[in-house]
């Protein structure tokens, strides 16, 4: 697609960034230029580019390549989109969702309806302010954040940019769109159902208030959702006022007090007995289950087997190069490597998963894309837990 690629005086090509998305340099910095491959109307375009708000990526111009694609020229973010970034804790995305909301409230005021809304067009800056971007068109993964009157169809609007909103938000509490089901079937076909036929189940990250508010939004009825963005946002406020005194109040550290006296802290003595008791029966019951699967008791003071032993493998740590535009390599290493150890992978969005005996995978990602890894000893042994994600973009 080089024929296609605009030329701007003052700015040369640097690389891409995306499917449609490239880095552009020039000698006082870089900026990122979104080709419209599948663009909006003229009107909406040059709508699109005078929007300004402070929570919306603003275009800085427009403009056509010599074959005639749109293009527009907006500040490049080198820190990146959110889609990587959640699971959050509920307090941050209250305050995403507030400033999110207020952009696109302010851009459906000017006649102008988003059409993609997911953590991928939530781009941060270096503060940590997060901006609304690529409004009027629709990228390729777009389909988990989708309303599903726009799959039935495709009849976008207000509230179907509310539903993908409160999809997003969701999202970034849980860290999977709302319509994945971790391991679970996860084809198109199966979450278009999901979309179509069932409710968004609770994300189980957040206040009952919450909860309720992203369930109205992703309702499958848009007279039962938010009737515009302002109002998502009001209520989204709303929540978070009657939310901060009890986060501040967890947030307050409490000074040490003299030590208790001796006849409190005799007192005390049936709720440790309690504990003790409770972790003395935790143990037997364990060693009881160990023996009726005809495991062997470990002597008293033996220590567990370590990973250079065959046991499970310590942290692994994942790094990722682009191979391509689009392709990313996934590399890991892990201490105390052995014979026959297998690696099971899979993507952040869990849409993804495999098994390799090597300790690498490529996968095709125009985009950015993580991978967690878990070690798998030849013994059957593995890692306890998923590694820290791989992120490349």
């Amino acid at each position: 697609m080089t024929e296609e690629l605009p030329e701007i005086p003052g700015f040369r090509y640097a690389r891409p960034l995306g499917r449609t998305v490239h880095l552009y340099r020039a000698a006082d910095g870089e900026v990122a230029v979104k080709l419209l491959v599948d663009p909006p109307r003229v009107a909406e375009i040059r709508t699109v580019a005078g929007l300004r708000h402070p929570g919306i990526a603003s275009a800085e111009r427009a403009g056509r390549t010599r074959a005639g694609m749109p293009y527009l020229v907006m500040r490049y973010f080198p820190d990146g989109d959110l889609a990587a970034a959640a699971p959050m804790p509920f307090a941050r995305v209250l305050e995403i969702g507030m400033g999110v909301a207020d952009a696109l409230h302010a851009a459906h005021q000017a006649g102008v309806l988003h059409r993609d809304v997911k953590p991928a067009n939530l781009l941060r800056d270096e503060h940590g302010q997060v901006y609304l971007t690529d409004f009027g068109t629709t990228g390729g993964d777009h389909l988990l954040w989708t309303a599903p009157e726009v799959l039935s169809s495709g009849a976008h609007s207000v509230r179907a940019d509310v539903f993908s909103l409160g999809a997003t938000l969701w999202h970034l509490l849980a860290g999977h769109s709302p319509f994945v089901v971790p391991r679970g079937d996860n084809s198109r076909v199966a979450i278009a159902q999901r979309i179509l036929l069932s409710a968004a189940p609770p994300s189980g990250r957040a206040p009952v208030s919450l909860e309720t508010l992203l369930r109205q939004a992703m309702s499958a009825d848009p007279s039962a959702r938010p009737a515009s963005a302002g109002e998502f946002a009001e209520r989204l406020r709303q929540i978070h006022e009657e939310s901060a005194p009890t986060a501040a109040l967890a947030a307050v550290v409490v000074p040490a007090g003299p030590p208790d006296p001796p006849a409190r802290r005799k007192s005390r003595w049936p709720l440790y007995a309690g504990v003790a008791g409770a972790v003395a029966v935790v143990g037997i019951t364990s060693a009881l289950l160990l023996q009726d699967k005809g495991s062997v008791q470990m002597p008293t003071g033996a220590q567990p087997q370590s990973a250079a032993e065959g046991g499970s493998a310590g942290e692994v740590v994942v790094t990722v190069v682009r191979v391509n535009p689009q392709t990313l390599r996934f590399s890991w290493t892990y201490p105390s490597p052995q014979p026959g150890d297998t690696f099971v992978w899979r993507t952040n969005d869990e849409l993804k998963t495999g098994t390799v005996s090597e300790p690498s995978v490529e996968l095709t990602a125009s985009g950015t894309l993580c991978v967690e890894v878990r070690v798998v000893r030849a013994g059957g042994a593995s890692s306890r837990d998923w590694s820290p994600e791989g992120c490349g973009s």
